[in-house]
C-alpha cells in the first residue's frame, strides 16, 4: 500500500509539474489536460484548482472557470485575487448579484484597490443601465460565422475583411497552444444580397502564424496589420505581437515593413489608421503604461511616425484596453478596466475631451461576455464582434443599427437656505408616480445636476433632509448653462418641487433672476491670512463669515498668497471671520482692493476674527438707496452699488445692464453729494492692450448711458482695468471656465464723496 501510495504521488507530482510548465508558457489548453489528471487523484490540490480556474478564464470557458474558482476561494481563502476573478467570471455568467459579493470580499482584503471598487460599482451600473432605453439593435451576420473565432470586420470594396481562425486552405494546419485552435488569418467575404463563402484576403499577407486584425487607409493603398512571427527560440521565449505595413501594388499587397516601434520585449498590436492618415492608434504592454495592454497613438512626422503617446488614465486602466477604432474625432475601444457588463465592453471617448470620460455603449451592443472590434459602415450601422451566448461558436461577427432614442435633456439647479448655498444636501429625482429615479448631493456651492431626462416629462425633486425648518425654508432655483439663476422651482411644500424637463436652450434664453428681497447694496472685503509675515502662508484655507451665533453666512477660499475676497457682503459695520481649520498661529489682516493694508482683524478667544468696518476717525458717507433705506459707508470704500455684465468682446448695454444702470441713476439723483467711480474689467481672452482698450470702452459706454438719463458727467469717473483685477478664475486646472470668465466681464460702481 505504501509503495502504491508513493507511486500515485510521484505520478501526480509529475503531471502537476508538466501542467505547470504548459501553464507558464501560456499553453492553457494543454495545461488543463494535466491539471485535470492531477485533480482526479487529488481533488483538494490548491495549486491545481487555482491554475485550472485561471486557464479556463483565459480560454473564455466561463462555466468551467466558475466551478473551479468556487473551489479555489474555499481551498485558498487568503489568495484575494481569487475573489476578484471569481466575481468577474460570475459577471460573465450573468450572475451580477453573486458577483458583487465576491468583489466586496476582494475589496475587504484590498481596501485601496481601484479595480475592486470599480467592479463593485459596475454591478450597480448594470442594474441602472438595464432600465434605460436601448440605443442599438443587434443581429448575427449570416453566412460568415463558424464554430471557431471570427472577428474585427471592416468594410472593404464590395464586402468585408475580417480575422478568423477557421484554418481553411492552410498548407499546414497549425494550431495555437493557448486555445488549441488554428492560427488567425485574414479573410474576405463578398456581399451580394448575402455574404459569399469567405476566402483568404491576400496570399502575401497570409503566414503560418497569427495575422490580423487590420486597418486600411482611406485611399485603400496602405494596410496595417498585427502579426506574430514564428520563431523557435526555446521554450521560455515568447513571440510578441507586432505591427506591419504593406502597400498595394496592382492587385497585390507588397513592401511589407515592420512598424518602427515594434519590440521583441513587449507586444505592439491592433493598429488603426485615422481617416486623414496622420494618426496611428494601437495597443501595447510596453513599459510605462497604466498596466496590462494600454492604448497609444503615434502622429505622422514626414515619412515616419512620432514617438508613441499613451492616451492616459482617462482611457487606460490597470487592466487591458484593446482594439482601437477612430472615426470622426471619436475613439472606440474595448476594455476590461472600466465599469461594464463583464469581459471586454466597447467604449467611446472623444479626442476634443482630451480622452477623458469614456462612455459605455451599453446593452445590447455590450454583453456579459467579450464585445470588441467595432466598425461603422455609416453613421447609424456597422459591425462588431462578440463571444456572447447564442452564437455559432467562439467569437462571432454581429451587425448593429443605432436608432434615435427618446429626446432627452438635462437640468441644473441651485439649492439655498436663508440666502446661502446649501452644500451637502441630498436631492432625490422622482417620476410622476413618486418613484425615486436618481439621487445627487449638492456641491460646496449648493449646485446639482440631473442628466438624461425625458424631454417635456414632469418630474419631482424631493429634499432628503431631516430638518423641518430647512424643508420649509429652502429655495430651489433652475440655472442656465453658466450656473446662473433663471427660474424659481415651483414648491409644493415640505422640500418638494415640481418641474418639466425642457431643452437646456430654454433656460439659456431666460433672463437672469433678480430676487426682490435681495439688497442692491453690498460691500467687498479683502483680506489675507498669514503666520508671521503677509505672504508666508501658501493658501487653500476656507474662510467663513459668521454671525454672532456662529452660523456661516458666507464662504471664501484663500489663494496661493493666503488672500481671500468676499465680493458681496451686506453693509454691516462689524464682521466676524472664522477659519474652516482653526489655527491660532494664523493672523488676519484686512486690505483694500489694491492690496493696501487697512487694519488687522482681531482674533477673539473663541477663534473668531473681528473686523470693524467704520472707525470713528473715518469720513462717513450717508447714502439713501433706491428704496429710501439709509446706509453708511466709509469714503472711498469698495462699496459696490451695482454691477453690469457683458457678452464676450462686447461693450453693449443690454437690457439687463440697462436695468442696473437705471437703479444707479435713481440713487445719484437722490444723493447729490455723491459721485460714482466706474471700474470696467474683461476676462483673460485677448492681448493685454486689447483688453485694456475694451474695458475702457465698456466704462465709457456706461457713462454715456447714465449721462443720457440726466446725470452730470462730472459726477462720474470711469476707468478700464483690462484683465488685471479678476473676481473669478478664467480657467480651472488648465480648462476654460466660462462661468468665471462671465463674472470677470463686468463694470462695477463704487460710491465716492464729491469735493
Amino acid at each position: 500500500m505504501l509503495l502504491l501510495t508513493l507511486g500515485i504521488s510521484n505520478v501526480s507530482f509529475a503531471q502537476l509539474k508538466k501542467a505547470n510548465n504548459y501553464f507558464e508558457q501560456e499553453q492553457f489548453s494543454y495545461a488543463i489536460t494535466y491539471y485535470s489528471k492531477v485533480l482526479k487523484k487529488d481533488a483538494e490540490n490548491k495549486e491545481a484548482n487555482q491554475n485550472i480556474a485561471f486557464a479556463y478564464r483565459k480560454l473564455k470557458d466561463y462555466n468551467s472557470a466558475e466551478i473551479y474558482y468556487a473551489k479555489a476561494t474555499t481551498l485558498n481563502p487568503e489568495e484575494s485575487s481569487n475573489y476578484l476573478y471569481y466575481g468577474q467570471i460570475l459577471k460573465n455568467n450573468n450572475k451580477v448579484k453573486e458577483a458583487k459579493v465576491q468583489f466586496q470580499k476582494f475589496v475587504d482584503k484590498n481596501p485601496n484597490s481601484f479595480i475592486g471598487k470599480l467592479m463593485v460599482q459596475s454591478c450597480g451600473d448594470i442594474k441602472d443601465w438595464e432600465v434605460e432605453e436601448k440605443a442599438f439593435t443587434v443581429s448575427s451576420v449570416a453566412n460568415i460565422n463558424t464554430k471557431n473565432a471570427d472577428f474585427c470586420p471592416l468594410v472593404f470594396e464590395d464586402g468585408i475583411v475580417f480575422v478568423s481562425e477557421r484554418g481553411l486552405d492552410l498548407v499546414n494546419e497549425n494550431h495555437f497552444g493557448m486555445s488549441d485552435k488554428p492560427y488567425l488569418s485574414i479573410f474576405y467575404a463578398k456581399e451580394d444580397k448575402e455574404y459569399k463563402r469567405a476566402k483568404h484576403f491576400s496570399g502575401q499577407l497570409t503566414s503560418l502564424y497569427h495575422d490580423g486584425p487590420i486597418s486600411i487607409s482611406s485611399d485603400k493603398k496602405t494596410i496595417y496589420f498585427s502579426r506574430v512571427a514564428k520563431k523557435e527560440q526555446g521554450k521560455n521565449y515568447t513571440n510578441r505581437l507586432k505591427i506591419f505595413k504593406a502597400t498595394l501594388d496592382g492587385k497585390k499587397w507588397k513592401n511589407i515593413t515592420p512598424f518602427e516601434y515594434n519590440n521583441s520585449n513587449y507586444s505592439v498590436a491592433h493598429p488603426w489608421i485615422s481617416e486623414d492618415g496622420k494618426q496611428l492608434f494601437f495597443t501595447s504592454d510596453m513599459p510605462g503604461g497604466q498596466g496590462g495592454m494600454d492604448l497609444y497613438v503615434s502622429t505622422k512626422e514626414g515619412e515616419s511616425w512620432g514617438k508613441p503617446v499613451n492616451l492616459g488614465k482617462g482611457v487606460n486602466t490597470s487592466e487591458n484596453e484593446v482594439f482601437p477604432y477612430f472615426r470622426k474625432g471619436t475613439l472606440y475601444f474595448s476594455s476590461e478596466g472600466h465599469s461594464g457588463y463583464g469581459g471586454l465592453d466597447v467604449y467611446a471617448v472623444k479626442q476634443e475631451d482630451k480622452w477623458q470620460n469614456p462612455e459605455n455603449l451599453k446593452s445590447p451592443l455590450n454583453s456579459s461576455k467579450d464585445d470588441f472590434g467595432i466598425f461603422y459602415k455609416d453613421d447609424e450601422n456597422g459591425y462588431f464582434s462578440s463571444n456572447r451566448e447564442g452564437g455559432m461558436g467562439s467569437d462571432d461577427i454581429y451587425s448593429f443599427s443605432w436608432h434615435t432614442l427618446t429626446p432627452q435633456t438635462e437640468m441644473s439647479g441651485l439649492l439655498e437656505y436663508e440666502k446661502l448655498a446649501a452644500s451637502g444636501a441630498a436631492i432625490n429625482l422622482l417620476d410622476e408616480d413618486d418613484n425615486v429615479i436618481r439621487s445627487v448631493i449638492t456641491d460646496e456651492y449648493g449646485k446639482f445636476k440631473f442628466d438624461k431626462l425625458d424631454l417635456d416629462k414632469n418630474y419631482l425633486l424631493a429634499l432628503d433632509v431631516n430638518d423641518d425648518s430647512f424643508l420649509e425654508g429652502a429655495k430651489l432655483y433652475m440655472t442656465n448653462s453658466n450656473g446662473e439663476k433663471v427660474l424659481l422651482a415651483n414648491s409644493i411644500g415640505k422640500g418638494r418641487f415640481t418641474f418639466q424637463a425642457l431643452p437646456y436652450a430654454y433656460y439659456d434664453d431666460l433672463e437672469l433672476l433678480v430676487e426682490e428681497d435681495e439688497s442692491l447694496f453690498t460691500v467687498s472685503v479683502f483680506g489675507q491670512v498669514y503666520q508671521k509675515l503677509p505672504g508666508d502662508y501658501s493658501g487653500g484655507m476656507e474662510v467663513w463669515v459668521v454671525d454672532d451665533e456662529g452660523n456661516i453666512i458666507g464662504k471664501s477660499k484663500s489663494d496661493k498668497d493666503g488672500k481671500f475676497t468676499f465680493e458681496k457682503l451686506s453693509p454691516d459695520e462689524e464682521y466676524l471671520f472664522m477659519l474652516a481649520e482653526d489655527d491660532d498661529s494664523l493672523n488676519m489682516i484686512i486690505l483694500d482692493e489694491n492690496g493696501k493694508l487697512i487694519e488687522a482683524a482681531k482674533r477673539l478667544i473663541d477663534g473668531k476674527y473681528r473686523y470693524i468696518r467704520l472707525d470713528a476717525d473715518q469720513n462717513v458717507i450717508t447714502l439713501i438707496n433706491e428704496i429710501d433705506e439709509v446706509i453708511k459707508i466709509a469714503e472711498n470704500e469698495n462699496f459696490i452699488i451695482s454691477k453690469v455684465l457683458y457678452a464676450y468682446d462686447s461693450d453693449e448695454i443690454n437690457e439687463a445692464a440697462a436695468k442696473e444702470l437705471d437703479k444707479l441713476v435713481l440713487i445719484l439723483k437722490k444723493n447729490e453729494h455723491i459721485g460714482v467711480e466706474l471700474s470696467s474689467h474683461t476676462d483673460s481672452k485677448g492681448g493685454d492692450d486689447f483688453n485694456m482698450k475694451l474695458s475702457q470702452k465698456r466704462a465709457d459706454a456706461a457713462v454715456k448711458y447714465v449721462v443720457s438719463k440726466g446725470i452730470l458727467a462730472s459726477k462720474i469717473i470711469a476707468k478700464g482695468f483690462g484683465e488685471t483685477v479678476p473676481v473669478a478664475p478664467n480657467d480651472i486646472n488648465g480648462k476654460d471656465s466660462p462661468e468665471g470668465r462671465a463674472k470677470n466681464r463686468r463694470t462695477e460702481f463704487k460710491v465716492i464723496k464729491l469735493k
